[in-house]
């Protein structure tokens, strides 16, 4: 790598860079005073509830008091996300051979520079293979100059098929026992896969590990202002809370690290599969399962409802959620944490249009990851658990609870004053949630942006899950 190019990596990654610290009890550091103001929003938190459901029981108003799902879900993630999580970097970063697998879709503005951060990474012993997905905007040219520069990287060149496929042809060429996955436009720390192999080491009963996320474009506008905050808030409360159960449910493709053993048997289903359009949360579904391979999943889950033998083979035939369903397979046998010393910077939409489409796909192979996990998730943890099925219950009604706090109460019994509390609890919390981000980040800037990311979540995008729907059978890689 040339001095130059490395300088703008560095200086790229400085202006990004997390200040957030974890301490050697893997708790991440935030100050007494935070700790108070937690302790404030827990304690609002239920004073509100508690007050809409007195005032629902009142009004004998069923849906007001049913409103409340919505506060109740997401108080749960930020008590045991606050109090319980730990990072689980605790082993040490040995030197067993990482193959890194990147696939690439018309991403040639960034590809120079994701490839020259991972040639960077502390860690040596890797195998790099790069995975041409039928580009058509030159990153192929691209791709065949790094050869060149990197005589570790292998570069596959395939018909545009999807992110699925692509995974699987670099899986089969590739004998590695570890396998860090890194999406086109994501730059990793240079500490990133030691943070993930550490944990390989210090947890031989997980099979897959999520990084922490920024975006990288955090700057540009207020869109990605406020997915900044919204990122933080998904990786530094959402997904700690499920690392405490190590039950992540979602292994992000941007920088996601698995055993090969967790997923060798999966992987068949995505080659023969026919169609693609698939996300991040098959992946980690399937390493919290044992053996899915063909032969064996009739004897391997004998215990389980013909419909859910159905639903994992649906869920491996889609684009729209991979990175999920590797994840949930692994929720039988192996456990799926996140390690927020992990740290990496993916661009992030920048136009309202593209974020809308990056959402609706989220939420079509979420929810199709989320039927078949449906079907035995019951067993593990009752606390995640009860976290996970309302969560996937929140995607459905929603739109629901919005339209019966802003529309059914204020017409039908001529209350304005409910969904006026309901919105300033709303934008407390979201506050909270931003102010959270400041006392783990000091240098952060964005954090006043998780109230108006809040409402575009409530107002907008929950709205999504009925074109999703509607969209469901539809494969598409909906990325660019």
């Amino acid at each position: 790598m040339t001095t130059e190019l490395q300088h703008i990596i560095s200086n790229s990654i400085e202006n990004k860079k997390s200040f957030q610290k974890i301490s050697k009890k893997g708790i991440i550091i935030v100050s007494k005073k935070a700790w108070i103001a937690r302790t404030c929003v827990i304690i609002f938190g239920l004073l509100l509830i508690a007050n809409n459901i007195h005032i629902g029981m009142e009004l004998d108003e069923p849906l007001l008091v049913y409103s409340n799902m919505l506060p109740i879900y997401g108080m749960l993630y930020l008590v045991v996300g606050w109090f319980f999580y730990r990072n689980p970097a605790t082993g040490k970063a040995r030197n067993d051979l990482v193959a890194v697998i990147v696939p690439v879709y018309n991403q040639k503005m960034m590809i120079d520079l994701v490839f020259s951060a991972i040639f960077s990474s502390s860690y040596n012993n890797l195998e790099v293979i790069a995975v041409n997905d039928g580009s058509t905007d030159g990153s192929k040219e691209i791709l065949d100059g790094l050869k060149n520069k990197y005589p570790k990287l292998k570069v596959i060149h395939k018909e545009n098929e999807g992110k699925r496929k692509a995974v699987a042809i670099a899986f089969y060429q590739t004998f590695a026992k570890y396998l860090i996955l890194v999406d086109s436009d994501s730059v990793i720390e240079k500490n990133a896969i030691s943070e993930i192999m550490k944990t390989f080491d210090g947890n031989p009963d997980v099979g897959a590990v999520v990084g922490f996320a920024k975006a990288w474009n955090s700057q540009t506008n207020l869109l990605t202002k406020c997915q900044d905050v919204w990122y933080d808030y998904s990786f530094n409360i959402r997904k700690a809370c499920e690392s405490v159960f190590g039950l992540v449910m979602c292994c992000s493709g941007c920088l996601a690290g698995y055993r090969r053993e967790a997923i060798e048997d999966y992987v068949p289903y995505w080659v023969r599969s026919k169609i693609h359009d698939s996300e991040d949360r098959e992946l980690t579904s399937y390493v919290v399962a044992t053996k899915w391979g063909k032969r064996e999943m009739p004897n391997t889950y004998a215990s389980l409802p013909k419909y859910a033998h159905k639903l994992m083979k649906s869920m491996a035939s889609y684009d729209d959620a991979e990175d999920r369903g590797l994840t949930a397979q692994s929720f039988f046998k192996w456990k799926a944490v996140y390690v927020a010393s992990a740290i990496v910077y993916t661009d992030v939409p920048e136009k309202l249009r593209g974020f809308l489409r990056q959402q609706q796909r989220w939420k079509k192979g979420t929810t199709r990851v989320n039927f078949f996990v449906s079907t035995f998730f019951w067993r593990r943890n009752p606390v995640m658990a009860l976290i996970f099925y309302m969560d996937f219950m929140m995607a459905f009604i929603t739109p629901f609870i919005i339209v019966t706090v802003f529309l059914y109460m204020p017409i039908i019994h001529q209350s304005i004053w409910i969904p006026i509390s309901y919105f300033g609890g709303m934008q407390v919390i979201a506050l909270a949630h931003g102010l959270d981000y400041k006392f783990r980040d000091p240098k952060a800037t964005n954090w006043k942006y998780k109230p108006v990311m809040n409402m575009l979540t409530a107002f907008i995008t929950s709205w999504l899950i009925f074109p999703a729907l509607w969209n469901y059978k539809k494969n598409q890689w909906l990325t660019r």
